[in-house]
């Protein structure tokens, strides 16, 4: 099944229910006036919804009857709408807007098209300079969400409940330490460097909101350090190169160590990517949702260079085609979400 079958089984499903809901919204067409647009957004994004929100434009809201967009008029293209955030940016919060875009579906021969609003944990959206068209004006410092089949009306905010519940889930105060230092590592500008490890030539860090996260190093050639193993034996067996771990610690808790090698006479590092064999050879990569996936991102901002970027794709079979056709040659090390089937083969430099 395609992702447009998926999407259009998603909604024909919700169609089905004959009634709105927390993450979907119905729309005969689509908005007269932009600011009624960005309420509704603002309201599907910040609501209780562990998954994509789905905003439908052909389908009457009453009698859940579809209409083909086609025969509506003002009908808006992906551009016109990621365009009407980006270039209102200045005027949200920390300049975020929700990750969307627009999807033309087929249900019962007529076309729909479906904004999807991706689930991600930035919310609250809100915005700290007003945005009116006309006479309808989105306010400032207004929080919106969406309880139910019912947005916040515009000219009124989300309850103190629903508020503390979107600053809660933006700074995973409900998931288990490890889930929110992997969240933490993702924004790097957070954390601040104290002091330099005299080893490895790695900052002591601490995150700047909750302290109580720290990151460091074991030191280079930790007696812990499997040498034997993949990768790190391929990178310190010669040219004075060598490896150790990342540390990240809750309070005095450590959560999680990291494995990490230093090659090119200590000149760069990277972490040390998962591998499976394949034939005679091998393949690397890093799994998107990964605490080390998580470092290694973490890593290059610090760095200011992803050194992954020298591994090659390599070999001439169908795996490697297709492989091909999502990293080319001279792209970096790819990066897999759990749910994603196959990998991709890669020549690593001293490897083999």
């Amino acid at each position: 099944m395609t992702d447009q079958d998926t999407m259009a089984s998603t909604i024909l499903d919700l169609v089905s229910r004959r009634g709105e809901g927390t993450y979907w919204d119905f729309k005969l067409k689509h908005h007269d006036n932009t600011a009624d647009l960005v309420h509704d957004v603002l309201c599907l994004a910040n609501a209780e919804h562990s998954g994509r929100r789905y905003l439908v434009f052909g389908v009457n809201d009453e009698t859940f009857e579809i209409v083909s967009i086609l025969e509506t008029e003002g009908r808006r293209t992906q551009a016109d709408i990621v365009a009407l955030f980006r270039d209102n940016a200045r005027k949200l919060f920390q300049s975020r807007y929700p990750d969307l875009h627009l999807r033309e579906i087929e249900l019962e021969g007529k076309s729909l098209d479906v904004l999807v609003i991706e689930d991600r944990p930035h919310k609250p959206y809100y915005l700290v300079d007003p945005y009116a068209k006309g006479s309808r004006k989105v306010r400032a410092h207004h929080i919106y969400t969406r309880v139910g089949d019912t947005n916040t009306p515009i000219s009124d905010s989300a309850p103190p409940h629903e508020i503390e519940r979107m600053w809660r889930e933006r700074f995973g105060l409900d998931k288990p330490p490890l889930e929110r230092a992997r969240m933490y590592l993702v924004d790097p500008g957070e954390w601040a460097a104290v002091s330099e490890d005299p080893i490895a030539g790695f900052p002591y860090y601490y995150h700047k909101v909750f302290p109580e996260f720290t990151l460091t190093t074991s030191g280079t050639d930790s007696p812990y350090i499997a040498r034997n193993e993949e990768w790190t034996r391929g990178e310190i067996a010669r040219h004075n190169n060598s490896a150790g771990y990342y540390k990240l610690y809750y309070h005095q808790t450590l959560l999680n160590s990291t494995r990490f090698v230093s090659f090119d006479d200590h000149k760069k590092s990277m972490v040390a990517p998962d591998w499976e064999p394949l034939g005679a050879g091998r393949f690397y990569f890093y799994k998107a949702d990964s605490i080390d996936y998580s470092f290694q991102r973490f890593l290059v901002s610090q760095e200011g260079q992803d050194y992954s970027e020298s591994l090659r794709i390599r070999g001439e079979s169908t795996i490697h085609d297709e492989a091909r056709k999502f990293w080319p040659r001279g792209m970096k090390i790819p990066v897999l979400n759990q749910s994603q089937g196959g990998m991709c083969i890669l020549s690593v430099p001293g490897m083999g």
